[in-house]
């Protein structure tokens, strides 16, 4: 399982060599409006949110990119064709289809999603660039919101290959891409609704969307990855007033569901270890509380230090915050307390500071401190530093130092980023960590509530190691994105979704997930970017696997 360390990386190309590794400058223009189109996903039902206001223009976008290839596109959006439309609540979530059809006897299926993550107040002082405006910098890499995940390495990269497909009168597969929306809060009106469509129709019925002889989705590392874990997004909330030790104590217990899921092994190798902090040489259960907010009540006693709100600043179940927001009325005592509290955490991994921009309106007379953390993507906390246990432990130390009231009340809501091994049913996972936290919850924290929504989970998907198809792109993989052996994924990407499907020759429909996602691509965080010549990996393998003999 144990992999070499990675080669130095060559040195930095520039933006003409960027361009012409891309075959010009149109994958860069197209890049370009794309990011600039804004297409983000926010979804956070604990505050009666979902906030998809750019997917109609990012679609027509890339229908008209399509269209001047000359490929066949069609349209699908539930909010007004599927048979309920009800789950949608009247937003438009358009998918497309787009087919390069050459009459061959077999389809190759690519899954693409043009949605991205929001970029929340706390990232934007650490962009080094507008992260709506693609951004080319000497390092030689572009830089912006989607960059990479997905309008780079899926929908832009997957365009190119198609462009140069078509010029090709015979090829050995007909090509049918998918691009998807909703694939960062978990496919509901994405591939999920696209499923939901295919089971109204016979299984040999040519108007399904889903049916083909394999699958690439290019929204993973440069990697071959046959393994991609499943995902829920739990929701841990106290719907009524609870006395502020509960709240933090609860807290704490969701964070220690991570040490009971992280039992569960995989087959598949962790693409982290030993080289980027993995754990364990394997994939493993990952819990991560991500999403964290406390309201409180009003309170009567006045103690050197009330709190009002807590925020855990990001706006992505998916993302580990950099900042925890906590906004306090101080008297001089309380200051005092934190003052010595701010002195004593410098230099430690989670400091304490003054705030700086965050989503909370911060009242003039309100003490506003941030807990300093290091953002990740949920599935991979080991490269970030989660704020949210320091956030905890500060409101620990201030009510054992009697400067905060314990017994005051308040209403909090969480997320937790659920990760479950690939080969994992969906069932058997949120029943056991949630068998595993209900014990708890009724002994010692009989107002609380964790939920696991269907519309926000999926199973993970499992391609067996010596499948075919991972023999077949196995070496055009090492020769084109430098890939090392098969590995598995936290990414939750829509493999999963493909648990179930079957070929027109009734075998499982197998998936390999790869592209340009490397170690500086900072995925959903601040400075996400794209490495060009891995843009350009990714177009080659997909013209390799259609063309290659």
């Amino acid at each position: 399982m144990r992999r070499s360390a990675p080669e130095s990386p060559p040195a930095p190309i520039t933006l003409p060599e960027a361009d012409a590794r891309l075959g010009g400058p149109t994958a860069r223009e197209w890049l370009t409006e794309l990011v600039a189109a804004q297409p983000t996903n926010l979804e956070d039902p604990a505050h009666g949110r979902w906030e998809k206001p750019n997917y109609r223009e990012a679609a027509r976008l890339i229908e008209a990119k399509a269209r001047s290839l000359g490929l066949s596109v069609r349209r699908y959006d539930p909010s007004v064709e599927a048979a309920d439309p009800t789950p949608f609540r009247g937003i438009p979530r358009p998918n497309l289809i787009l087919d390069l059809d050459r009459s061959a006897p077999r389809t190759l299926l690519i899954l693409t999603h043009f949605d991205v993550v929001p970029v929340p107040a706390e990232q934007r002082d650490r962009w080094k660039s507008p992260p709506n405006t693609l951004t080319f910098r000497p390092d030689g890499r572009f830089y912006g919101r989607g960059s990479n995940d997905d309008l780079g390495s899926g929908v832009v990269a997957t365009l190119i290959a198609l462009q140069r497909l078509r010029e090709r009168p015979e090829l050995g597969w007909n090509i049918r891409t998918i691009v998807a929306c909703d694939e960062e809060t978990g496919g509901e009106g994405g591939i999920e609704a696209l499923k939901e469509h295919d089971l109204e129709l016979a299984p040999d019925d040519p108007g399904r969307f889903l049916r083909a002889d394999a699958a690439l989705i290019p929204d993973g590392s440069p990697e071959v990855t046959a393994g991609s874990s499943g995902l829920a997004f739990l929701s841990g909330e106290w719907p009524s007033a609870a006395p502020l030790t509960s709240i933090v104590g609860f807290g704490r217990c969701l964070i220690e569901l991570h040490e009971f899921v992280r039992q569960w092994k995989s087959v598949y190798a962790s693409p982290d270890w030993p080289d980027h902090g993995a754990p364990e040489p394997v994939l493993t259960g990952r819990a991560t509380l991500t999403q964290w907010d406390v309201e409180m009540l009003p309170a009567p006693e006045v103690r050197p230090l009330r709190l009002r709100r807590a925020h855990a600043e990001t706006d992505a179940g998916n993302q580990i915050p950099g900042r925890v927001t906590l906004l306090f009325e101080a008297t001089e005592e309380g200051r005092a307390w934190v003052a010595a509290e701010i002195d004593r955490r410098r230099g430690t991994a989670h400091p304490l500071e003054f705030a700086r921009t965050s989503a909370l309106r911060i009242p003039a007379d309100a003490l506003a401190l941030q807990v300093v953390g290091r953002a990740a993507h949920g599935g991979y906390p080991h490269r970030g530093a989660n704020p949210v246990p320091a956030a905890l432990d500060l409101l620990s130390d201030a009510m054992a130092a009697g400067v905060l009231d314990p017994q005051a009340t308040g209403t909090a809501t969480s997320t937790i980023d659920l990760r479950l091994v690939p080969e994992m049913e969906l069932e058997a996972g949120l029943s056991a960590a949630l068998g595993h936290l209900a014990p708890q919850i009724r002994a010692r924290f009989p107002g609380a509530r964790v939920t696991a929504p269907a519309n926000r989970s999926r199973s993970g998907y499992a391609l067996a190691p010596g499948h075919p198809l991972l023999l077949r792109l196995g070496p055009i993989m090492r020769e084109t994105l430098g890939a090392q052996g098969v590995v598995g994924e936290y990414g939750g990407t829509d493999a999963s979704a493909l648990r179930g499907l079957r070929t027109p020759a009734g075998e499982p429909l197998p998936a390999v997930v790869f592209g340009s996602m490397d170690r500086d691509a900072h995925i959903h965080d601040a400075e996400e970017s794209v490495d060009p010549r891995r843009l350009a990996g990714v177009i080659e393998t997909i013209v390799r696997f259609v063309t290659d003999v």
